[in-house]
């Protein structure tokens, strides 16, 4: 067997929606909609290996999520699969076989979990997220061929299923640690109780300073992490090319913070192992022994904007599900009428390249102190392009740029498997289009 490289568990991930889901949607309608439409925040959960050390701080060794299956009934949860194959997973339909509706998701699942074990990578860990005493026996097996296992218990696990595994990830510090609104920023931390901030779509109102972009730190944290744990700490003056690893850093000015200094220091508010060390000619990224305290979870929300009670309420609900759908950034209305404002302008210039409007279209909301990032607006303009727009017709009318970015919006959801309602399309046209 091929050993796994220090630091780190080669696992393999089995879902078994239908289970998951309804078990979740019981307890906690939010939480539900939270698994199944942002498999990354508990993906990262997983990965960080909060599920062994029962989520109340970060486990010794990092999981490397290698094989990802999803098994879903498609006839009640086909508008989820997208979600999933967005977070590269490989989604198995499991529709019903019986007037019952039985589906044989498990044995479909046993199945897999048992060719696994002959893959040419050898896993070390198989990650179970269902509570079906029937992978009893699975279990059994793994553990023979000396395997590690993880499954998701809920409140009427059967004890045998809980016995056979080497950790059971208790279903409500799954809600509260992998799914809480703190999760997608601060894993493993708790989220807020019930009745605090949803989620709101992000406001690009210009401000008089600029605080940088909090959006991508997760991401960069993570890296940056593994990276340390890796190959060691990393000097200062080694920075600039890691960060480079990422496209969205090239002409950010640090993603926003102005600094090589402070994206450190913001770094270490994302992930509390990280340390920067005190400023001067040879300071470093290591890690730390000891996680400090993880800064307030409203660090990194979307901020809310000041008129957000006066939109439908259904908008911002909206706005979540199809930024983690296809990606479009999480603006707000306002900031999507100022983005098709200019880009209507720079077409009324003559700019007709896609490249240049999406370095100018930065440049221009920058000049008015807004912090946007080079990834959302490259979403904005690629999906113009793709949208089939002519830029020779109409390009200069900011109404008709915005109509065509919205009709891409609705296709991309469409390709996704989740087709907009009529009340979801009426909200989608009061977001992008002003209707």
């Amino acid at each position: 067997m091929m050993p796994s490289r220090p630091g780190r568990v080669r696992a393999a991930l089995f879902v078994d929606f239908d289970n998951v889901f309804l078990s979740l949607e019981a307890v906690d309608a939010r939480a539900a909609k939270r698994f199944a439409e942002q498999p990354g925040r508990w993906m990262h959960w997983l990965e960080r290996g909060y599920h062994t050390t029962g989520g109340g701080r970060e486990g010794r060794t990092r999981r490397a999520l290698l094989m990802r299956k999803c098994y879903l009934n498609p006839a009640t949860f086909s508008r989820f699969r997208g979600f999933f194959t967005r977070s590269a997973f490989s989604v198995i339909d499991c529709p019903p076989l019986t007037g019952g509706g039985k589906s044989g998701t498990d044995i479909y699942m046993a199945i897999d979990i048992m060719d696994a074990l002959d893959h040419a990578t050898p896993f070390d860990e198989f990650i179970i997220l269902s509570a079906d005493a029937d992978f009893t026996p699975v279990l059994l097996r793994l553990r023979a061929h000396d395997r590690r296992t993880a499954i998701l218990a809920n409140a009427v696990v059967a004890p045998a299923l809980t016995a056979a595994c080497s950790y059971t990830i208790e279903q409500s510090v799954f809600i509260e640690s992998a799914l809480g609104d703190a999760s997608a920023s601060v894993p493993g931390a708790a989220g807020p109780a019930d009745g605090a901030r949803p989620f709101q779509p992000r406001s690009f109102t210009p401000r008089p300073s600029l605080t940088g972009d909090y959006s991508v730190l997760p991401e960069v944290a993570a890296v940056l992490h593994e990276s340390i744990e890796q190959d060691g700490p990393i000097p200062a003056a080694e920075l600039p090319h890691f960060f480079f690893r990422f496209a969205n850093f090239r002409n950010s000015d640090w993603f926003g913070f102005r600094s090589l200094r402070r994206l450190a220091e913001a770094l270490t508010t994302v992930d509390p192992m990280l340390e920067c060390g005190e400023p001067g000619e040879e300071w470093q990224m290591a890690l730390r022994e000891a996680p400090l305290e993880p800064a307030p979870a409203e660090t990194f929300e979307f901020e809310a904007p000041a008129e957000a009670e006066e939109s439908s309420e259904g908008l911002p609900a909206l706005i979540e599900t199809i930024h983690h759908l296809v990606g479009i950034p999480a603006l707000d209305p306002d900031g999507f009428d100022l983005l098709f404002e200019h880009m209507a302008k720079l077409f009324d210039e003559g700019v007709t390249d896609r490249a240049a409007m999406t370095r100018l279209l930065q440049e221009r909301a920058g000049e008015e102190g807004m912090s946007l990032p080079r990834e959302a607006a490259e979403f904005v303009t690629t999906g113009l392009w793709q949208s089939g727009f002519d830029v020779a017709s109409d390009a200069s009318d900011p109404d008709v740029v915005a109509k065509a970015f919205r009709d891409y919006i609705v296709v991309r959801c469409e390709q996704a498997q989740r087709p907009l309602s009529a009340e979801e399309l009426a909200l989608v046209d009061e977001w992008l289009v002003g209707a």
